[in-house]
């Protein structure tokens, strides 16, 4: 059989439905990376504002009472940046698996369409040799009747 037109539609759809798949990857671990990186900052946040509260029963300036405020004050910030970034991640990742999806779909279409080609190519060609059984046999037979029986 012949290479049909699909073989080289799949390979294109193969190599983008990879592609695909490697730039979900690279999506998925900068989700992770910025959810760890926002834990990070919220356990840092956390401890320093314990700090600020042990500090303060133990009696503090207002100076230091004021810089631990602006500090804590930066901190949650930055998580808000962060939680910002992680959100952005989220939403990449999701669009890059669909994305991934689509490229998936079509690779399933194509092969679908391979199948049906090569079972009709199947059919056509046990027709062939059906008609050929049946044109031998034919030919036979009427052999038979023209020169077989003198």
């Amino acid at each position: 059989m012949a290479q049909s037109k699909y073989t080289f539609l799949i390979k294109l759809a193969e190599d983008k439905q990879a592609a695909a798949a490697e730039r979900m990857r690279q999506a998925q671990a900068k989700v992770l990376d910025a959810m760890s990186r926002q834990e990070q900052l919220e356990n840092f946040r956390n401890e320093y504002r314990e700090r600020l509260t042990t500090g303060g029963m133990k009696g503090m300036s207002i100076a230091q009472w004021q810089d631990f405020q602006k500090f804590l004050g930066r901190l949650d910030e930055a998580v808000r940046i962060q939680q910002g970034d992680t959100e952005f991640a989220k939403q990449r990742f999701i669009m890059e698996r669909q994305a991934w999806r689509n490229e998936h779909k079509k690779l399933k279409a194509y092969e679908k369409l391979l199948e049906r080609e090569r079972e009709r190519e199947q059919l056509l060609q046990a027709r062939r040799e059906q008609k050929k059984a049946t044109d031998e046999f034919a030919t036979r037979r009427f052999w038979d009747q023209t020169h077989g029986e003198d």
